[in-house]
């Protein structure tokens, strides 16, 4: 261990000096000098000191044995590495009675040779480590009075409505009122995920996956956290926190609640309804609960909102009790929906569903010709692709060499230097444009075949499919048919794509003439399937793709 030379007392300009530079991150000391300008001042104060080291620190000194870097000050001073200490104001070594004894302790016992202060006096005597005492204790004081204050003025806050702390997600705060307000940018994107979880027939991680990769959500940025996509916890307590109802829970009684004085979300039976779905209090959670087979993905045709679905129960006189689903709007936009009071049961509903995948539905026999007249157009198309291809491939090797002479120009001085920026911005420009066709030609040929095989695919006995899936699947399949399954009236209404209408049209007819064919002789039925192929798919030029 290497031997520490003994430094005389009376020789203070040997001593070697600690500086000490501290600012805590807690709300009452946001005042006090940044942790920069107290090592600016030290410097500029003390130019001539032995300052062998500077540690700074960033947390809070009114507990005692929290900071590591004065802890570390003490071991120095305890190991005779350092006779001082330098620091901007007592009140930066210490709010505490433990740490400032340790302070005064070692300066009676002379550990501690010398402190500077470049915003106090000190003298190292008898009335100077008093008066340094009393102005420790003084700064424990006050903030001590001001953690109080802080207390009694969030507590009152509370009690009119008030947030104290950041803002829940959807909202902002307005640091010049004090309040807190719609956040234009979140606020549409959290009401509408708990809109998705009140359906019933999204998970929480569904919906986390909806917010952050189909949505793009970003939390907001603060200064040590905020500015990323959302978390499952923060989704959680989001959607645990009472405040989107209208409500400021009481920090130390959670049931104490204030109405806020900031708009709702959600009202108090939608906030009670998510707690239901989120399994508190003992419910069962979304996996355990019954599930509405058609609830989640069929909208209101006349004010779009979600259409949900609720159970009934009716006492026989048999003593039995009959359960009856029910679907309807949700009427939750504003102005109400008239359809939020016509019911449809879920069979009626399932009913319809089937009946409308029923003109859609390909059997064995309509898959594999579907399958072969995808493979067919898309080989007719080839020579057609090969020739744009060609033609993209020859202007982008034109423009490359108008180029190459346009620098060969240049490199003769053929051209002038304004004129070649000028000619050259305008080919590159035309080079970038070429190639972006040629790759969005490529892409479109590849996202036409896979969509069609992806529909054929889906189409393929849909309506066992239909009866048997999961809500997923349900959802898939009817919207392969078309857009935005809608309830009007209490009738299911689904437009389906144009290109589409011919395959509605004939389909139904033309599966139930191959079911009849299946029954007859080989020789017989060759004949009429092939017969009933060639109505399926005439051709390219009768049914194009889209």
């Amino acid at each position: 261990m290497t031997k520490v030379k003994t430094i005389s007392p009376n020789d203070p300009s040997k001593f070697r000096y600690v500086a000490y530079v501290r600012k805590s991150t807690e709300d009452e000391e946001k005042q006090i000098l940044s942790k920069e300008a107290q090592k600016d001042k030290i410097k500029e104060r003390f130019p001539n000191l032995n300052i062998v080291a500077i540690l700074d620190e960033s947390k809070s000194a009114f507990e005692p044995d929290k900071r590591p870097e004065f802890k570390k000050i003490l071991e120095m001073l305890d190991k005779g590495e350092v006779q001082g200490i330098v620091a901007w104001h007592p009140d930066r070594l210490s709010r505490n009675e433990v740490d400032a004894s340790a302070i005064t302790w070692r300066l009676r016992q002379g550990i501690i040779k010398d402190l500077k202060f470049a915003n106090y006096t000190f003298d190292n005597t008898s009335e100077g480590i008093l008066f340094l005492q009393m102005t420790m204790s003084q700064s424990q004081y006050f903030s001590a009075k001001l953690s109080k204050d802080v207390m009694r003025g969030n507590e009152k806050k509370r009690k009119i409505g008030g947030i104290t702390g950041p803002a829940p997600e959807g909202y902002l705060n307005n640091k010049v009122k004090k309040t807190v307000y719609k956040d234009p940018k979140r606020y549409p994107l959290v009401h509408k995920a708990f809109d998705l979880y009140l359906t019933g027939e999204y998970s929480v991680q569904d919906i986390l996956r909806t917010m952050n990769e189909e949505w793009g959500y970003i939390t907001v940025k603060r200064k040590k956290i905020g500015g990323q996509p959302l978390s499952r916890s923060a989704l959680y307590h989001m959607f645990r926190n009472v405040r989107y109802a209208g409500w400021i829970p009481e920090t130390y009684d959670p049931d104490i609640l204030y109405p806020a004085d900031f708009p709702a979300m959600i009202t108090q039976e939608e906030y009670n309804q998510v707690q239901l779905l989120l399994g508190r209090h003992g419910n069962k959670r979304l996996g355990t609960r019954k599930e509405f087979i058609l609830r989640g993905f069929i909208r209101c045709g006349i004010c779009d909102c979600v259409i949900t679905a609720e159970s009934k129960e009716k006492l026989l006189v048999s003593g039995k009790v009959n359960i009856h689903t029910y679907y309807h709007c949700t009427g939750k936009k504003k102005g109400g929906c008239h359809q939020k009071s016509i019911y449809v049961t879920e069979d009626d509903l399932f009913n319809q569903c089937v009946e409308e995948l029923d003109n859609h539905e390909l059997i064995p026999e309509l898959y594999e010709w579907s399958m072969e007249a995808i493979n067919d157009m898309r080989a007719k198309e080839a020579p057609e692709r090969q020739q744009v291809e060609t033609m993209q491939t020859e202007a982008i090797n034109s423009v490359k060499e108008q180029l190459d002479k346009l620098l060969d120009m240049s490199t003769r001085g053929l051209i002038e230097e304004e004129q070649f920026v000028k000619k050259n911005k305008i080919l590159l420009a035309e080079l970038k444009q070429l190639h972006k066709k040629q790759k969005t030609q490529n892409k479109d040929t590849e996202s036409w075949y896979e969509y069609m095989c992806r529909l054929v695919k889906t189409l393929s006995n849909c309506n066992e499919k239909f009866a048997n899936g999961t809500i997923a699947d349900k959802k898939e399949i009817l919207t392969a048919i078309g857009q935005n399954p809608v309830l009007i009236d209490g009738k299911l209404q689904v437009t389906p794509d144009d290109w589409l209408i011919p395959l509605r049209n004939s389909t139904k007819e033309i599966r139930e003439e191959v079911i009849k064919v299946r029954l007859m002789s080989e020789q017989i039925r060759n004949k009429l399937l092939e017969a009933l192929r060639i109505r399926w798919y005439p051709g390219r030029d009768s049914n194009p793709r889209p």
